[in-house]
């Protein structure tokens, strides 16, 4: 079996709002990395591309 295929993303963030997104992740018990590919998903499905993961 294969592993799928992963890339990596960069955007630029304020300062302030990493620290408290990263700070919600911990007291969530997350990684902020879990909560920004959860939140991906989620927008996807929403936004009507969710055939991208069959």
């Amino acid at each position: 079996m294969t592993e799928p295929k992963t890339k990596m993303f960069t955007a630029k963030v304020d300062e302030n709002l990493l620290k408290a997104f990263k700070h919600a992740c911990q007291n969530q018990d997350t990684t902020a990395s879990q909560a920004i590919r959860a939140f991906m998903r989620e927008y996807v499905r929403k936004h009507g591309q969710a055939d991208l993961f069959k």
